[in-house]
């Protein structure tokens, strides 16, 4: 089996307020490293991956090249232009690997910096067979459907899971719907273009934080995640 990886890294994080504006969110450091810079460790010491593509914003592609390069991953990255939205990210991303296609792709968003080898190594061994997967954690809130501000529905949280990325997808197949879909705006995640395909998406629980970074306060939650994990702070403007 050939595995490879596409990191969507194109957002702007406009909800990471004032001081990273025009800083792609890939590049907003955490712990003193880019952001991105831990899907990609997470993902080359997982060992298996054979491939990675990231995509990038598009004006920004040479400099995620340099960084890339700087980093020196033994597992082979390369950028590529992301789109206006995330499934077109995504959909550019998989028409790179078409060259030399993987038999299994993962996608990854590279707003969860939290990821780690042993949580990839999890979702591997869950595709046998080629199977489609998803990592996930049980929800811990009280869920309520809602229309406007008024709530119509009590859900059981037993029967519901956050999904969180990566997932993990036979690659010819997700590419086929992605290229069918043509870069949805509306498309909240591939396991969601699965799905509503008729496919059967497998759920992965893991232990540990795979936050996702959105608002201000989640990079310092980040940081401590990862501090508790062993990471150090790389200091001002190092990698």
């Amino acid at each position: 089996m050939k595995f490879a990886c596409c990191i969507v890294a194109a957002g702007q994080g406009s909800r990471l307020g004032e001081e990273w504006a025009g800083t792609p969110k890939a590049l907003v450091p955490i712990l003193g490293r880019a952001m991105l810079y831990y899907s990609l460790h997470a993902f080359d010491n997982a060992g298996a991956i054979d491939r990675l593509v990231i995509s990038a914003p598009e004006d920004s592609v040479k400099v995620f090249r340099e960084h890339v390069k700087i980093w020196g991953f033994s597992r082979p990255a390369e950028v590529v232009p992301g789109g206006e939205t995330r499934a077109q990210s995504v959909l550019n991303a998989l028409r790179e690997l078409k060259s030399d296609p993987p038999d299994i792709v993962l996608i990854q968003d590279c707003a969860r910096p939290c990821l780690t080898s042993a949580m990839v190594a999890a979702l591997l061994n869950a595709s046998s067979g080629g199977r489609a997967c998803v990592l996930g954690h049980p929800t811990v809130d009280t869920l309520r459907e809602v229309e406007g501000d008024r709530i119509v529905l009590e859900l059981d949280r037993s029967a519901v899971a956050a999904l969180e990325t990566p997932q993990l997808f036979p690659f010819q197949r997700i590419l086929e719907l992605h290229e069918q879909s043509q870069g949805d705006e509306e498309l909240p995640d591939d396991t969601t273009l699965f799905t509503r395909a008729g496919e059967t998406v497998r759920l992965v629980f893991h232990e540990g934080s795979n936050m996702k970074v959105t608002y201000p306060e989640d990079i310092a939650a980040a940081e401590g995640i990862l501090f508790q994990r062993g990471w150090q702070d790389a200091g001002e403007g190092e990698e």
